[in-house]
Parts: structure tokens; sequence; C-alpha cells
């Protein structure tokens, strides 16, 4: 084998490597500080934050807050975390 075709295989392998790592890429797991700043985009409705402002000191108003996003990211659903907080439901 030829010095050319030797470079030319390894041109080729590192091609491979570079778009395998962008197909790998695609179904990487989401890290969790990702999912947790994802989370904390989504806005929390009226009643929910009214919830939260009714604790009297701050760290329990942040805490509440957290509690929510925390429970809307395990069920993806408003009306199943006012439940959960005992609220009640909101048909839109």
């Amino acid at each position: 084998m030829s010095d050319a075709a030797h470079v030319l295989w390894v041109i080729v392998a590192a091609y491979t490597v570079w778009r395998l790592a962008a197909v790998v890429e695609l179904f990487a797991p989401v890290r969790a500080s990702e999912a947790a700043d994802a989370i904390e985009d989504v806005d929390i409705p009226e009643d929910l934050v009214a919830l939260a402002m009714t604790q009297s000191e701050g760290w329990a108003q942040e805490d509440t807050i957290k509690a929510i996003r925390e429970r809307y990211e395990q069920l993806r659903d408003w009306n199943r975390v006012r439940a959960a907080f005992g609220i009640g439901r909101i048909d839109d």
C-alpha cells in the first residue's frame, strides 16, 4: 500500500469519527443542569404563584416555587400540579 493510500484511509477514518460524533450527540442524555434550566424557563400560572406568595418568609416562597417547578417537571400538567397543592382545577 502506498503512502497516499495510508493518508487517504486516515482521512476517511477521521471523517467517519467526526460524522458519528454528531449522530451520537443526538442520542446523548440531557444533563440534569440543562433540564433544570429548561424547567426554570417555564412560566408558572398566576394562581400557583399566588399560593407561593402566601408564605410569610422569602425562603419559604422560594421553596414553594421550587416545589411547584419540580412537581411540574414530574407531571407536565398544570391542573395536576394544582391538585397536588390542593388548589383545584382550572379549565382553559
